[in-house]
Order: structure tokens, then sequence, then C-alpha cells
């Protein structure tokens, strides 16, 4: 079934739940702003050696950095591309590199994340694993790639 989104004739599209990546980037903030209220006073006085803050810095970017790489759109196009959208970057790739769809490791809620194994890297979804659009979205990427493995869904 093919379904007009944004104006393109798309065969499926999943969008994460606006409320579910807001509270995910709201609780990235206030980590690091607690982060920053604790450490910003000592590392004024000198308390914290500069290769401790220097590592605490690393962290929080390298945090900020994976987690605005994670999508919260995923289509899949006429040609058989699949399209990820995330803060970060739009990346695109044939339904035929994916490898690997793995579902939420801990699924004591319906919320959580995919993981996209493709050929070089890994990619991450929020998802509502209940979600029709998202049964649909897999279903057809299934039908497109019959070597898709699925594991966790």
């Amino acid at each position: 079934m093919v379904k007009p989104v944004g104006g393109r004739n798309e065969k499926s599209v999943y969008r994460a739940p606006l409320v579910y990546v807001g509270i995910f980037y709201a609780l990235l903030v206030a980590w690091t702003v607690v982060s920053l209220f604790f450490l910003w006073p000592k590392a004024i006085k000198g308390a914290v050696p500069m290769a401790q803050l220097v590592m605490i810095a690393f962290v929080l970017a390298y945090t900020w950095y994976f987690s605005l790489g994670i999508s919260y759109v995923v289509r899949i196009g006429e040609p058989g591309n699949v399209e990820m959208r995330s803060l970060r970057r739009v990346l695109k790739v044939p339904v035929d590199d994916l490898s690997v769809v793995e579902g939420p490791r801990f699924a004591i809620l319906p919320y959580g994340f995919l993981k996209f194994r493709l050929p070089r890297e890994k990619a991450y979804v929020f998802c509502h694993i209940t979600s029709d659009d998202l049964r649909r979205l897999l279903s057809t990427m299934k039908r497109v790639n019959k070597k898709l493995e699925m594991k966790g869904i």
C-alpha cells in the first residue's frame, strides 16, 4: 500500500512519538546540566585535575554526538532505499545493505531503540515497539530483503 507522506509517495514511514523523543532529550539536557552544576565549582577551584575534566568533557560531548544521531523518522522510498532522519544527519542506505534489525534489549516498556546493522556502522532508531507503522515498515523491509534477520522483535 502506497500512502502519500509529505507530498511524496512512499511505501512505509515510521515516526517516533514526539513525546518519547522529547523526554529522552529533556533527560539528556538535565543530566548535562546536573553534571556541569556539580563539576563547574570544583573546576574553578582547581579541585579536579585537568585530565579528569578533559575526560568528563569528552564523555559529555560524545554522548551528545551519539544521541543526536539517533533517528526519529525511518522511510522506505520507492527505489528500495531506507532513509533514517536524525537531528544530526540523514542516512540513506539500500534495504539490501541491512543485515540485522534488533529490537529493544529490555522490553519492559513498549519504548526503546531499534538497532540496524549496516555494512560499516550501526544506526539506532527511537521506537514504540507496538506501533502499527513500525510493524508495516519492518515487514516491508523483510519483503524487500529476504536475508534481513530480525532479533527480539
